[in-house]
């Protein structure tokens, strides 16, 4: 299972097959980008195994890496 960031509410918004496993998008529910009022977005992708082998958060609406 994904394990998410627990301070913040996270909805799964999409899934799609990138050829070696799957991409898995995430919002935010409860917190917005401050530079732009934007969806704070988190993308996982798995491995064939389903684990995760990267990780990347961007602003939904102005497109900035917010990867920490």
């Amino acid at each position: 299972m994904t394990k998410l960031p627990g301070e913040i509410a996270w909805t799964l918004i999409n899934t799609e097959d990138w050829g070696g496993g799957l991409e898995r998008t995430y919002r935010a529910d409860n917190v917005e980008h401050a530079g732009c009022g934007g969806d704070v977005l988190l993308v996982h992708l798995h491995d064939e195994m389903d684990g995760i082998t990267g990780a990347h958060s961007r602003c939904a609406k102005c497109g900035e890496d917010l990867t920490a």
